[in-house]
């Protein structure tokens, strides 16, 4: 087993990836802090974890929040005693129900800053609780969910870019601070997954994604959690700050 008696937070584990991410990390001997928004939907993956045999705890928490983060950090912490591994996974695709895109000049500021929001910020505020615990010890893993959106751009999403692209950045920044404290921090930069998230996108535009993509198809879930596993657990001690993108020839 890759993680066997690892502790593992993975914010946005309700659903899609995280979910993905959960059940797998779960299966090589990790216990598992299952972070959610939706109660219901961080219940429901322990539920499923748990019965295929694994350990975990649900987290309820808006992670764009500085404050509920901290709160549950500390909720995190008094269950497990530490953290070895930060799974930042939270995000959104769009910020209205609408499936419709919002050019960028039609943007509002709301939409803006809850974009970032939920990807950046809540990116720095686990960063941020979970250094605190794996400084002293000197070890841990940080494995941020960046996208192809943040590497190569895409028209009309000008928000969920800027935010992919910071939390790109800011990977590189910290993976350089802290690897000589003992903790690998790195990226992963998915191309079009089949999750919630992609769901709403319209059959002519999945048709365009598929046709651009040299492998011919959208990405499962676990194409991402096994490049999640691999750079949280030893096969991957020499991987500092970089950005790994399974994206099916998407960007090449």
């Amino acid at each position: 087993m890759k993680l066997k008696n690892k502790i593992v937070l993975i914010t946005g584990g309700g659903s899609g990836l995280g979910r993905e991410m959960g059940l797998t990390f779960a299966r090589e001997g990790a216990t598992i802090g299952v972070n959610d928004i939706r109660p219901e939907s961080a219940q429901n993956v322990v539920t499923e974890i748990e019965r295929a045999g694994g350990k975990a705890r649900p987290f309820v928490a808006d992670v764009a929040n500085s404050s509920a983060v901290k709160k549950m950090f500390a909720d995190f912490i008094a269950a497990f005693g530490t953290i070895d591994v930060l799974i930042n996974n939270a995000g959104i695709g769009r910020t209205r129900e609408s499936s419709e895109v919002i050019p960028t000049h039609e943007k509002s500021d709301e939409d803006w800053h809850k974009m970032l929001a939920t990807h950046l910020d809540s990116t720095f505020f686990c960063t941020r609780e979970a250094l605190k615990v794996m400084i002293p010890k000197g070890a841990g893993r940080i494995v941020n969910l960046g996208s192809i959106a943040g590497t190569t751009g895409l028209a009309f999403a000008a928000d969920y870019c800027a935010a992919k692209g910071g939390i790109i950045s800011f990977t590189k920044s910290v993976a350089r601070e802290v690897v000589g404290l003992g903790i690998l921090v790195n990226c992963i930069a998915p191309g079009f997954i089949d999750t919630p998230m992609t769901a709403p996108i319209e059959a002519e535009m999945r048709q365009q994604v598929i046709a651009a993509t040299p492998i011919g198809r959208f990405g499962e879930p676990s194409d991402i959690a096994a490049a999640a596993l691999y750079l949280s657990c030893d096969d991957s001690k020499f991987m500092v700050g970089q950005v790994i993108s399974p994206n099916g020839g998407f960007v090449i």
